[in-house]
């Protein structure tokens, strides 16, 4: 049965990273992303809907877009959770590619050039385990079509000029050397054991598990329906006080001034509460209305994944 995939939420904080902005990691996150899961999700919803005798040409279009949408969509949560760490490689990292490299240095030099070698074009440049060969490599696509067989990425680069233009322009060798000082290595060293025990590679999703939640999917659903839900836009003041657009339907409250409009929220409806990502803001507000008594829920993701669905927004009023 076809059923509508949503973002994961962005794994990493975009506005920690060192020499990357965070204008330009959301921009990619909602627009290229999450166009990405929605070409998935509409493409696999013209597939559900094809008839017997379809014709071969129709159904060989169709299958091809879903392998593209299907690789972009991984590869970018990939690229956003090999993110967020300080480019130190950890020590066990390290002896691996010492043993399929030659040395680290080694390694980094052809990754390095792999992904130069994609300036002005398009593509990716991975660090790919190949379960057969029980071994390391460096591969380019060029495009999202471009499948290993039998082999799994585990360090993933966005060549493709969305990923570094806003920021550096035609210098995509900047952009290159900021990557690596922002990889997480932690991240790569848990994808490489899970891919060597052939376990799923771990999940990308960083949303609080303590706390209820909803998805921005299951949130469309209901709005859909009808079905009653206020909606709480937690942001704080001084991100809010920059913002040109809100959620269709929210209502904006200071975080910070919890108690001053608590008692607006009506105990009988349901609350969803978002800030820009879903991290910390949105789930402490939701924790202290929970508190309260009240049925609240973090949207995971927040205002970002809600975009990058291609869920409405509606521009903010001035002092709303």
């Amino acid at each position: 049965m076809y059923q509508d995939l949503a973002p994961i939420p962005i794994p990493h904080r975009p506005w920690t990273l060192n020499g990357i902005s965070k204008d330009m990691m959301v921009s990619h996150y909602e627009n290229n992303y999450g166009g990405a899961v929605r070409t998935l999700n509409a493409v696999r919803k013209e597939l559900a809907a094809l008839e017997g005798g379809a014709p071969g040409y129709r159904v060989r279009a169709l299958k091809r877009e879903e392998l593209s949408a299907l690789n972009s969509v991984a590869l970018h949560e990939l690229y956003f959770g090999n993110l967020g760490g300080d480019g130190r490689v950890t020590e066990p990292v390290r002896a691996m590619l010492e043993e399929h490299f030659g040395s680290h240095a080694a390694w980094r030099r052809e990754f390095v050039a792999a992904g130069q070698s994609l300036a002005g074009g398009s593509g990716w440049a991975l660090l790919t385990y190949a379960r057969r060969q029980k071994a390391l490599w460096i591969q380019t696509a060029t495009d999202h079509t471009q499948a290993a067989v039998d082999a799994t990425p585990v360090l993933a680069l966005d060549m493709y000029e969305h990923a570094y233009h806003m920021d550096f322009g035609a210098n995509a060798g900047a952009y290159v050397d900021a990557f690596m000082r922002n990889v997480d290595w932690t991240a790569v060293a848990e994808r490489i054991a899970a891919v060597r025990a052939d376990r799923p590679l771990p999940p990308e999703d960083p949303s609080d598990k303590t706390l209820p939640s909803i998805s921005v999917e299951e949130l469309a659903a209901q709005l859909a329906k009808g079905e009653p839900v206020q909606l709480v836009d937690a942001r704080p003041r001084h991100y809010i006080s920059r913002a040109s657009d809100i959620m269709e339907g929210a209502v904006w409250r200071d975080p910070e001034r919890l108690d001053e409009w608590v008692g607006e929220i009506r105990a009988e409806e349901p609350v969803a509460v978002y800030c820009a990502y879903g991290f910390h803001v949105g789930c402490g507000v939701t924790k202290a209305l929970r508190e309260r008594g009240l049925d609240a829920r973090y949207v995971r993701g927040g205002l970002s994944a809600w975009y990058a669905a291609g869920g409405a927004r509606t521009p903010r009023l001035p002092g709303a």
